[in-house]
């Protein structure tokens, strides 16, 4: 070995001996050193402003004040600081203290928040403040985290390769749920369950105010389920992004919203180049469109259910977007090019040259498995089997509810993927003997053929992980399932656990 490698080598195991896991309960004390659960300390806070690279912050069920890691200790990419939460009742109900924020993030990177709840932050100045915020701060994550009742759900500024994933953000009473703004690039936003926000459910622009470029770049949008917000998808300034697999409905109903949008609005530009696949929207009465799209270049609108039952249609493209190219989508029949000052049908859409293997929806409620009940599986006679693209298969392999794509002769059209019964019954024909261990920290299947790998997913069905063995050791204790997963996707059995 050379002595370069040997060197850090000694680095990186020098780190991880180092490294401090610090403990929070309600009934510690700041003047305990908190380095295990009967010496823990009492507040977020006192950890925070010990916690350097490769740290972590262990908080117990109860009731905090937030804590503000304003710059402060950075962790790096092989060490981040990670904010845990133990329980599932782990609840931050006061703000940090600077401002109304409830977490605060700023000028400090690699950081993770897994498994917080962040409740009822009064907001008593209307300054716009945040359940989690993370600014000036790169390489951030999100995941787990339950946000209620805030003036916003989960904020990021200048905020660079920032992940936000299996969150549930409801009920934000001045803005949105999740709102992502000031030139971020490299942006993840998945799994996330956004409803009853004032605003959008997910809102994200670059604001060219605050500095060059104003845009945002590899955007990346999918798995989310966003409704009764005022809008579902917001998006400014989005540039060679990606958004599917996205259920957004009943958005904007007695505000006149859109399911998305996709607009200048505070950027520099408008969108350019965003790829909108699979995604199944429904837009009720009351509401505007479907898709709205003003001032944007090259928008790919490709295997989407775009259903309104508002009297202003299912889509609004303005003649201002150059480049639209939009198809194999399912559509009502009314469309429109100038914010509705003009309408025109189906047939006269595809003379211009759009949508020529899309279908106009005869019947909305057949597309559905339960539409009343906001069931937006697919019906067995729903017009989406088997009618969309393959166009999207490098980017959409699965669908939400992480369902093999595609199962019968075509991709199916909306954001979930029918299962088709000869492949449920081939799956039932078949008998395997599985053995599930815990081990160290880590959850193994003994009897895995080659190719066969583990999947972990939570009660709301968005993947966790998927690999040969599941390190267990940062979730959050709850019940969740696990699947044996085939070589080319398949579900070959499923269990229930307990971690």
């Amino acid at each position: 070995m050379n002595r370069t490698l040997m060197l850090v080598l000694l680095i990186i195991v020098s780190n991880l001996l180092c490294a401090k896991n610090y403990h929070v309960q309600p009934l510690g004390s700041d003047n305990n050193d908190g380095l295990s659960f009967a010496k823990a300390f009492k507040t977020i806070q006192k950890a925070t402003n010990l916690v350097v690279a490769g740290d972590s912050i262990l908080v117990y069920d109860g009731f905090y004040k937030g804590w503000d890691h304003f710059y402060k200790n950075s962790g790096v990419q092989s060490n981040p600081i990670v904010y845990f939460a133990k329980g599932q009742n782990v609840i931050i109900n006061q703000s940090c203290g600077r401002g109304f924020d409830g977490l605060n993030i700023e000028g400090c990177d690699w950081i993770e928040v897994n498994g917080f709840r962040v409740q009822s932050i009064a907001d008593p100045n209307g300054s716009g403040e945040d359940g989690i915020r993370a600014v000036l701060s790169n390489h951030i994550i999100i995941r787990n985290c339950i946000v209620d009742s805030c003036y916003r759900g989960i904020f990021t500024g200048y905020t660079d390769d920032f992940l936000a994933e299996n969150n549930i953000c409801k009920r934000s009473f001045g803005e949105h749920g999740i709102y992502v703004s000031n030139n971020s690039d490299e942006v993840t936003l998945r799994f996330n369950v956004c409803y009853g926000n004032k605003a959008a459910g997910i809102q994200l622009n670059p604001d060219v105010s605050s500095g060059s470029p104003g845009l945002s770049y590899h955007v990346f949008i999918y798995n989310n389920i966003c409704y009764n917000n005022r809008i579902g998808l917001n998006l400014q300034g989005l540039y060679y992004s990606y958004v599917y697999n996205n259920l957004l409905y009943n958005n904007g109903s007695n505000n006149g919203g859109n399911g998305i949008t996709l607009f200048h609005g505070d950027a520099a530009t408008g969108c350019n180049d965003v790829k909108v696949f699979n995604n199944t929207v429904v837009v009720p009465n009351g509401s505007q469109w479907a898709i709205l799209a003003v001032e944007s270049d090259s928008l790919w609108i490709v295997n989407n259910i775009l259903i309104s039952f508002s009297s202003k249609g299912c889509l609004d493209i303005e003649s201002s977007c150059s480049n639209y190219y939009g198809d194999y989508n399912i559509l009502n029949d009314r469309m429109t090019t100038d914010q509705g000052n003009s309408y025109i049908n189906f047939a006269q859409w595809q003379n211009k040259g759009h949508d020529l293997h899309s279908i106009l929806a005869k019947d909305n409620s057949s597309l559905f498995e339960d539409l009343t009940n906001n069931d937006y599986h697919l019906s067995a006679l729903s017009a989406a089997r088997n009618s969309g693209s393959s166009q999207v298969a490098n980017l959409v392999s699965t669908d939400l509810d992480n369902e093999k794509r595609p199962q019968g002769n075509s991709f199916d059209i909306g954001c979930y993927e029918f299962r088709e019964s000869t492949q449920v019954d081939q799956h039932e024909e078949r008998k395997f003997d599985y053995i599930l261990k815990y081990q160290d920290d880590f959850l193994i299947v003994e009897g895995l053929e080659e190719g066969q790998s583990i999947m972990l997913t939570n009660l709301f069905g968005q993947v966790i992980e998927r690999a040969e063995r599941i390190n267990i050791s940062n979730l959050t204790h709850g019940i969740y399932f696990i699947s044996i997963v085939s070589h080319n996707g398949y579900l070959l059995a499923t269990v229930k656990v307990d971690i």
